[in-house]
């Protein structure tokens, strides 16, 4: 086995240019639809964003990255990422698992995401989580790429 490291970056003074591209490239490489440098340079800017990130010795070999309003208690999951290296090891649920208790921490209650159709181990990790389909928006990833809307609240406002 090998040790690993989950830390947490929150608020746009926290997120350096640094880790902004460290993010993007492991983004553009192992995401079927990555965002650009850019977007990931923006990423804290006029948001708040909660990123969870996982470091083996000093390599960030995956992240979890939620948008959050505290004050209407949602959050919104916009990617979660694993270096294909470090896959099948939990290291996903571990990384889902914290943001979500620092986002209940925060405030929140009530969480959704997309995730397309196709992508039976992302699901099988949301539904472990607790997430259920409420929907299922047609071409959301492009022509055929349909995905399924997943939420999770918690018990006290289910």
């Amino acid at each position: 086995m090998f040790e690993y490291n989950i830390f947490t970056i929150e608020g746009h003074q926290t997120l350096t240019s640094e880790m902004a591209f460290v993010l993007s490239e492991l983004d553009r490489q192992y995401f079927p639809t990555p965002w650009d440098l850019e977007s990931w340079t923006h990423l804290f800017f006029g948001h708040d964003r909660l990123l969870i990130a996982l470091k083996v010795d000093k390599e960030v070999i995956g992240f979890c990255l939620f948008d959050k309003s505290a004050a209407d208690s949602f959050a919104h999951l916009l990617k979660i990422l694993i270096n294909p290296e470090y896959r099948n090891k939990g290291l996903s649920k571990k990384l889902l698992r914290a943001a979500l208790i620092n986002l209940e921490t925060a405030g929140c209650s009530q969480f959704f995401l997309e995730v397309e159709e196709d992508n039976h181990a992302a699901q099988k990790l949301y539904s472990s989580a607790g997430f259920q389909i409420i929907h299922r928006k047609k071409d959301f990833y492009g022509t055929n790429r349909s995905a399924l809307i997943m939420i999770k609240a918690n018990k006290s406002h289910s």
